[in-house]
């Protein structure tokens, strides 16, 4: 029975994304709890004590964001010791965290994504020609971090330099004009698109985390043949990237009503304050249900019925 596994989740880790994780881990943890279900947390930077949780738990629900987390590493490490997991593994973790890569898978499964180019020292002068305005972007990173606009390559060109010394290679991506959209899938499910409205100018790490900052239609209002055509590219999404159990796909729809996929996360924030448990609130899901039907899943894998 389920309320007899040791569930561990993983929480904190060594990203920049620590302190979210932390308060995801948190929020997961209480949630299982009052489930009914044997949980405990545990951090992969404390190494040893990491090491000591592997051996009692049957489960692990990865609550870890960014590096460490979302990059199949974790995945990886779970699996050579034998323990099921929530959530995609580690091939599809690693493609849909480094962004050159899902770009490409997009591309080959006909996914509108917007144009972009790969950027390192050799070759990031040819921005010159990638005409403005563009986002600057990390690889591989979460939560918008290291992310800035161009809108003149001349006045940013300081900065694209400074950001390649620290990240080595960037991703250089068209700034596509319209709404910020953020579809959920669980399981099979779409659940109700959310649309971010940032009072910044796009919706970076403040917007994020900064209340206040980002008002969210829960569910948006949009016309249902935008929910349908958001939603089967958030499904598109999900399967060219081979995630399972959950994603959350964020989009931008232009002002011709053309609609563009700029990511999938793997674990998105998992408060009950975060994007993806609104979604299945309005869904008719309580974040309590969403962790439990999560484990769930993870336990059909462990006994074969998936």
């Amino acid at each position: 029975m389920i309320k007899n596994l040791k569930v561990g989740v993983l929480c904190g880790g060594i990203s920049s994304e620590r302190a979210v994780s932390l308060r995801s881990g948190r929020a997961v943890s209480e949630a299982l709890k009052r489930a009914g279900i044997s949980v405990f947390r545990t951090d992969p930077k404390l190494s040893l004590a990491f090491k000591k949780a592997l051996l009692r738990m049957d489960i692990a629900f990865i609550a870890l964001h960014g590096h460490g987390g979302e990059d199949g590493s974790i995945q990886t490490r779970l699996e050579k010791a034998a323990i099921p997991y929530v959530g995609s593994d580690a091939k599809g973790s690693w493609l849909a965290f480094n962004k050159v890569e899902a770009k490409k898978k997009f591309k080959k499964a006909g996914i509108p994504t917007p144009g972009w180019l790969t950027v390192h020292f050799k070759n990031w002068r040819k921005l010159k020609t990638f005409s403005a305005p563009f986002f600057i972007k990390p690889v591989a990173d979460g939560s918008s971090i290291g992310v800035f606009l161009v809108e003149d390559f001349a006045h940013s060109a300081v900065k694209i330099t400074r950001a390649l010394r620290i990240y080595g290679t960037l991703l250089a991506e068209k700034r596509i004009k319209g709404r910020e959209f953020t579809v959920g899938i669980l399981g099979k499910q779409s659940l109700p698109v959310i649309e971010l409205r940032p009072k910044r100018a796009f919706y970076d790490y403040r917007a994020k985390y900064t209340k206040g900052m980002t008002e969210y239609l829960v569910p948006a209002p949009i016309p249902s043949s935008w929910r349908r055509k958001l939603q089967n590219l958030a499904q598109r999404t999900h399967k060219a990237l081979k995630l399972r159990d959950f994603s959350r796909v964020d989009m931008m729809m232009d002002e011709k009503g053309k609609a563009y996929v700029l990511e999938a996360n793997t674990i998105p924030g998992f408060t009950e304050l975060s994007l993806l448990p609104k979604a299945a609130r309005e869904a008719g899901i309580s974040f309590e249900k969403l962790c439990l039907r999560l484990v769930q899943m993870a336990l059909a894998r462990k006994n074969g019925k998936t």
